[in-house]
């Protein structure tokens, strides 16, 4: 069972090639609010500072998506 279903805040991180898959697997496990936060695809095979610049971008929205309010 998914986190967020059971009310634990939980916010979904991947790369933009995912994030309809994301969505839909959100919505099929009766979590459709589940907060997808993404960053620009791909993750292997950059250099350490392209990968930094990616997470320090996420932060915030990682933030935001675990401290909304719950339904």
């Amino acid at each position: 069972m998914i986190f967020e279903a059971r009310g634990i805040p939980t916010v979904v991180i991947g790369t933009d090639e995912f994030i309809e898959l994301a969505r839909l697997e959100s919505r099929n496990r009766g979590v459709p609010e589940l907060p997808v936060v993404t960053v620009p695809h791909p993750l292997g095979g950059i250099e350490v500072a392209e990968v930094l610049k990616k997470v320090e971008d996420a932060v915030g929205p990682v933030v935001a998506g675990l401290s909304r309010p719950r339904a």
